[in-house]
């Protein structure tokens, strides 16, 4: 079993990530455009991924109804506080905004994801965050889209420190049919 803060932290990872390729059956590739010096890490999944590189698992194709395991490592010299953010800025179909900002410890994150009309909150785990995460979840798609029409994804998700500065910048794409 998890602890309670190996707990938090799966709440405030993977669901950005699952977020992040909107929950279907989801092709998505991801490029890490930014690493502040002494973060590193990694976020695999067990299989349906075509490639990997030093960040993990890339260019996958998730399958309705399959049950995946995600890893997730990752190692920083950062400390984030009550000030520090999670922000993703994507865009569906090129028009539709799915937008959000939230704290990256001690609040609650909500997310309204267009399309399917949902609306997810979870809480981000206590400050200060330090030194590392090492998590692996598993999770189950659904048996059917939960999408009435098939989309594209596209856009960033950033995590930034109290004083602005960028600790990780990532560029997704993805499609959900």
């Amino acid at each position: 079993p998890l602890s309670g803060a190996e707990n938090a932290k799966i709440t405030m990872w993977l669901p950005l990530l699952l977020a992040l390729v909107a929950k279907a059956d989801i092709k998505f590739s991801r490029t890490v455009d930014t690493v502040e010096a002494g973060t590193s890490g990694t976020a695999t999944l067990d299989h349906d991924c075509s490639s990997s590189d030093a960040y993990g698992s890339n260019d996958c194709d998730l399958k309705w109804g399959s049950t995946y395991n995600a890893t997730i490592n990752i190692v920083t010299n950062e400390v984030l506080y009550h000030n520090s953010t999670v922000t993703v800025d994507m865009k569906i179909d090129s028009i539709i905004p799915f937008k959000f900002s939230c704290a990256a410890c001690d609040a609650n994150c909500t997310i309204d994801i267009p399309i399917v009309k949902k609306t997810e909150t979870f809480a981000m785990p206590d400050c200060p965050i330090a030194g590392g995460l090492n998590l692996t979840q598993t999770f189950t798609l659904p048996s059917s889209s939960p999408s009435p029409v098939k989309a594209s994804v596209s856009g960033t998700a950033e995590i930034t420190n109290g004083v602005g500065t960028t600790v990780a910048h990532v560029t997704a794409t993805g499609s959900i049919s």
